[in-house]
């Protein structure tokens, strides 16, 4: 009698390739897992302190710049992104270009954190700033600052947070409320 050995040489076959495929696939790198986000912050008040950190540095390297003095202006601008960055590098132009000066300090009454949404690294805070001391002066020595500025106003604040840094992003005055409030 006469057997067939193809049925077996096609098992045989299969259990062989089954054993290299799973070799194959023990031998094959896995994907790096994608890193989890994770916060750079464990508390808000942590991310509210770095915010009010940036923000007090930011208004101090502002009152030391120098209108005549471009160079002046990139210790104000390293921390800021986005809008604010823009806006701040057009007017500091727009002062260079025109000669003015300015005299005096800006305070920062209060700082708030609002908000902090690690997902979206991102912190929301509000700040009461005091000009009263700060003035413009054109070439000719005189004021151009509006007569009706307020000496104190309240500012709705943005802040990105990346791996190394919290930067302004955002700043915008908040009509009709009081630093008082």
């Amino acid at each position: 009698m006469i057997v067939s050995t193809a049925p077996l040489r096609l098992l045989t076959a299969a259990a062989a390739g089954a054993v290299t495929l799973s070799l194959l696939a023990a031998c094959t790198p896995q994907p790096e897992p994608t890193p989890t986000k994770t916060a750079l912050f464990e508390t808000e008040e942590e991310a509210f302190a770095a915010a009010e950190k940036t923000y007090r540095e930011y208004i101090k390297a502002l009152d030391s710049v120098s209108f005549s003095d471009p160079g002046s202006f990139e210790p104000a601008l390293a921390y800021t992104t986005g809008e604010v960055r823009s806006t701040d590098k057009e007017f500091l132009s727009e002062m260079h270009a025109n000669g003015y000066s300015q005299t005096g300090k800006t305070a920062v009454v209060w700082f708030r954190g609002t908000k902090y949404a690690a997902d979206d690294a991102l912190i929301q805070a509000e700040a009461c700033l005091d000009q009263a001391d700060l003035d413009i002066k054109d070439a000719s020595g005189s004021s151009v600052v509006p007569a009706d500025r307020p000496d104190q106003y309240v500012l709705a604040l943005q802040f990105e947070v990346s791996e190394d840094s919290v930067l302004l992003a955002n700043s915008t005055p908040r009509e009709g409320e009081s630093c008082a409030s």
